[in-house]
């Protein structure tokens, strides 16, 4: 990513000015070889300091905790965490946490940008898989906004396509609730 571009500089400046957001979100997953689509409901908060916590409700109840370092995913009855230069999907997990803290620098090692438009608050970006191992995963990856991102779609290998719609953003309180960094503690 070219490190000069105006308009990206303008989004990752205001990504990267709240350092805590929460938001509902709902992920739509279209597998092609079986034509359907399996929807995923929850919050999510996003923390500049510690990560991202997703917080899954419909259709079961787990939380995914994703820090620099490790994916944590907990349910009712299981718990198991990965390194994340370990896996596929650790390595998913954290280009949101790239794109959510508007950290252009780790982006750019495993992306290429394809197009950027920003208008009056408003932005929309493309991207291509740089890294060997997103790759395997991503055809593209595009993400719009405003002040916080609303919109991620990500363009799988075998046509299989992932869309989260973010709403309800809230940066307040900025300051985590106890259950919230209790999470965040088991990914340390």
């Amino acid at each position: 990513m070219a490190q000069q571009n105006p308009q990206l500089e303008q989004i990752f400046r205001q990504l990267s000015a709240t350092p805590v957001v929460r938001a509902q979100f709902q992920q739509q997953k279209k597998l092609a070889a079986l034509n359907r689509t399996f929807v995923s409901s929850g919050s999510v908060l996003f923390s500049e300091q510690q990560g991202v916590l997703w917080q899954i409700r419909q259709p079961v109840v787990a939380d995914l905790i994703v820090t620099p370092g490790k994916l944590v995913q907990k349910t009712q009855r299981t718990y198991s965490q990965i390194e994340m230069d370990k896996s596929p999907y650790a390595a998913v997990a954290n280009m949101f946490l790239q794109l959510m803290s508007g950290n252009q620098i780790a982006l750019a090692r495993n992306f290429n940008l394809v197009s950027v438009h920003y208008t009056a608050g408003q932005w929309k970006l493309s991207l291509t898989p740089k890294s060997s191992l997103f790759k395997t995963l991503f055809v593209r990856v595009e993400a719009q906004g405003g002040q916080y991102v609303d919109r991620i779609v990500i363009t799988e290998q075998a046509g299989n396509a992932t869309v989260i719609q973010f709403s309800q953003h809230n940066p307040q309180p900025q300051t985590l609730t106890a259950a919230e960094h209790a999470l965040f503690q088991l990914a340390k």
